[in-house]
């Protein structure tokens, strides 16, 4: 069953080079219009579904060659996303390792026609020129082309990238296969990216800079394939997005971890003294784990040695890899150092996929190194990042010993498992949960969290105990500005959940070129965090009381606050507002002058990537009348508590004036406290301003009674949250709707625009 609220309201990028011919004339016996590449920036612009299948080999397919886990699909998701923020995307990767055109034409309908696609991008001819005739191959192209255009889909044709010679690929003839391509984008009118022209461009300029973007002879590693996407997300849409920063997945050592909490044998390949720390230090977060060591020796080993005993890893089949190259194997000549290191790196990985963990350690020992060693280090962590992994190295500042250094990279890497898996810590700590990609920085992404038990301990919470979150202010982290967890936890008998939801501290949220989020994706990572500490209890068999749900934030923690409750509006029993922005206002949201002062840095150009949607700026409307209207028609459960003074300029006061108002009129549960210089009592309230004064005791001051267990007025709420549901929140705007879906127990938002198929 679906709820639907219905509410009425009006890289551094990379040099290369590319040709680029933009028109979209379909080829003959098409049977529908292909549209042309503007028009499928244009939806990717306008938010509507577009889906986009990469159809290729083993250079477009995952395999270990980039890791096991992403390849240039994934990556030009990303790329079109960070282009275009409102864009919604589905990528689908038609990449089988060993294909050829011949292969392509046998399964096209199955892998591209039968997925509707919007875009098609192709990119063949790597196995094509090993054994399909050039005639053969420029046939088959053009087949391609007219079947995805008899479909209605967009076509993007790649060239394959250049390779070093090999007997089987002289680059040569390559050359004369992308000459084929470039012919057939000319004659059809077809976008081109040119990644032959533009590899033989790079290894001219920089051939040790080529030589890390490569896996082998002629498979890009993922800095090739980043590189891929960044050239072909120009191509589709004008506009040049870098990937250079996109972070690796956060799962290091999920499969290791998952066979502990079982307490099943991990069986371990790794180089010395590895072998001996990886097990001690994970013992320390598991007393009981067991190992099966099998040494991968490096005594007196040259790295092309190390190479050649690599070959056997994937027929042990581990569950962890630990190749981990002693610094003394670095002195040898920098080209052959790459070629060596990259095939270590590439047989730690199955051919397919990622069933065990791989973890690089970059050399941890101290010491001077030589210059041609400091080089290959240099070298050695452009490989791991093009492995997509995670994996460890000693900062330059760093003493610690290498088992130090270990163990604390196992405990990040343990609070993002524990996160995934909802495993609660059984003292206060911090845990990292994975939350939804940010548009403007799409890829992975996990907020870290603070959980604070009733005197501490797991073990205190009982039937009586609820869950509360204390949310921090704009620029702040952790609980700045807000309640503090540690008595809430204790005076209120909760678990009190602190969140560094998107944007925290100083830098992203106020000094960033990035638009501030203002509680959209920001309640979105609470709402996360609140599911992580339900599941949790709930997987460990613990026993507390689900109706007593709250939330409270100051400033922005405030803004927050009401933004969770608005997108969860059956789940809270109570929430708090402490001086909390109402409304993304234009004075906020593109720095004008007047109101507050607060700068938001959202711009009114609909070309720019900060351009601010009026459904956008609707959906952030705490007190949107309609929405609200809604929120009533759902039931919604929450008392809400709103503090404000009177004389607030930063977050203006006619703001909270115009909420109670309109939560009033809604006849929504509301109670207002509007803090005058006569209500300063010099000890919780201190100020009529932003401030307010200590923001714990106001919790206690105007709430205390409904949030204290045994008190006669304590809230609790009656029926089944938000996550329990399954069912799907939409508020209406002006041109579209914004869906919160519960379908997965978690919450994912998205716009839908009303014009979309």
């Amino acid at each position: 069953m679906t709820s639907v609220l219905k509410s009425r309201v009006s890289s551094i990028a990379l040099a290369f080079s590319c040709l680029v011919v933009l028109s979209g004339t379909p080829l003959r016996g098409q049977s529908v219009e292909a549209p042309s590449i503007e028009e499928i920036n244009q939806r990717l612009a306008g938010g509507r579904p577009t889906r986009i299948v990469c159809f290729g080999d083993s250079i477009t397919g995952v395999y270990y060659h980039s890791g096991g886990q992403r390849a240039w699909n994934d990556m030009l998701g990303l790329a079109l996303q960070k282009a275009n923020p409102r864009a919604n995307l589905q990528m689908i990767n038609a990449g089988v390792s060993g294909h050829t055109t011949v292969n392509a034409l046998a399964r096209i309908q199955r892998d591209v026609i039968e997925k509707k696609p919007h875009l098609v991008v192709v990119m063949f001819g790597m196995n094509d020129v090993t054994r399909v005739p050039l005639g053969a191959y420029e046939k088959n192209m053009r087949e391609i082309v007219q079947r995805c255009q008899q479909i209605g889909a967009a076509v993007v044709l790649c060239t394959p990238n250049a390779v070093s010679h090999t007997p089987d690929r002289p680059e040569e003839k390559l050359a004369t296969y992308a000459d084929v391509v470039r012919s057939i984008a000319s004659a059809s009118k077809l976008p081109l990216v040119d990644c032959f022209a533009d590899w033989q461009s790079y290894r001219e300029e920089d051939p040790v800079g080529w030589s890390l973007i490569m896996s082998d002879a002629i498979h890009p590693n993922m800095n090739g394939h980043v590189r891929f996407a960044e050239l072909m997300g120009e191509v589709i849409c004008g506009r040049r997005a870098s990937l250079k920063n996109t972070p690796a997945p956060y799962d290091a050592l999920q499969h290791t971890f998952d066979r502990l909490q079982k307490n099943e044998t991990v069986k371990l390949v790794a180089m010395p003294p590895y072998d001996r720390i990886i097990p001690e230090q994970l013992r320390r977060h598991f007393p009981s784990a067991e190992f099966e060591v099998t040494v991968w020796p490096t005594q007196d080993k040259s790295v092309a040695e190390l190479h050649e005993w690599a070959k056997q890893i994937r027929g042990l089949k581990p569950n962890l890899v630990v190749p981990a190259v002693p610094l003394a194997s670095l002195a040898t000549e920098p080209a052959k150092f790459i070629s060596d290191y990259e095939w270590i790196l590439n047989y730690s990985f199955q051919f397919g996929g990622r069933p065990w963990d791989v973890v690089p350690v970059l050399p941890l020992e101290t010491g001077d190194a030589t210059e041609e060693q400091q080089t290959n280090l240099e070298h050695a962590r452009m490989i791991a990042i093009g492995k997509d992994v995670r994996f460890i190295e000693r900062q330059t500042e760093d003493k610690r010993s290498p088992a130090d250094i270990v163990n604390s990279w196992i405990t990040d890497q343990k609070r993002v498992w524990q996160g995934a898996r909802n495993h609660l810590p059984p003292a206060n700590a911090n845990v990292m949960v994975p939350v939804q990609s940010w548009p403007h920085r799409p890829g992975p992404r996990s907020v870290r969290i603070s959980v604070h038990y009733p005197g501490g301990q797991l073990q205190n919470v009982h039937p009586q105990t609820g869950i509360m979150l204390t949310l921090h202010n704009w620029g702040g982290e952790d609980c700045i500005g807000t309640a503090a967890p540690d008595a809430l936890a204790d005076r209120l008998n909760v678990v009190a959940v602190c969140v560094n939801y998107l944007q925290s501290g100083r830098t992203d949220s106020i000094e960033s070129a990035e638009p501030y989020d203002f509680g959209y994706l920001q309640a979105l990572d609470a709402l996360r965090a609140l599911a992580f500490v339900r599941n949790g209890l709930q997987q460990n068999n613990t026993k507390y009381d689900d109706g007593r749900i709250f939330c409270t934030g100051g400033s922005g923690g405030g803004n927050v606050t009401l933004m969770a409750n608005k997108l969860a509006p059956r789940t809270f029993a109570c929430v708090i507002d402490k001086c909390g922005m109402k409304k993304l206002s234009d004075d906020i949201a593109f720095n004008l002058p007047g109101g507050s002062r607060l700068n938001a840095r959202w711009s009114r150009d609909s070309q720019s990537v900060n351009y601010l949607s009026t459904d956008q700026q609707e959906i952030r409307f705490t007190g949107h009348p309609e929405h609200l209207n809604a929120m009533r028609s759902l039931k919604a459960s929450s008392k809400i508590i709103i503090v404000h003074g009177k004389d607030d300029a930063v977050c203006p006061f006619a703001d909270a004036q115009e909420l109670v108002a309109n939560l009033e009129a809604a006849k929504l549960d509301v109670e207002h406290h509007f803090i005058g210089k006569e209500d300063l009592d010099g000890k919780v309230f201190t100020s009529s301003g932003h401030a307010l004064g200590n923001r714990t005791e106001i919790v206690m001051q105007v709430a205390g009674k409904y949030l204290q267990p045994d008190s006669p007025n304590a809230l609790r709420r009656t029926g089944d949250t938000d996550f329990d549901r399954k069912e799907q929140i939409e508020y209406l705007t002006k041109n579209g709707r914004f869906v919160i879906s519960y379908a997965d127990g978690i919450p994912v938002g998205k716009f839908v625009p009303t014009e979309t198929d």
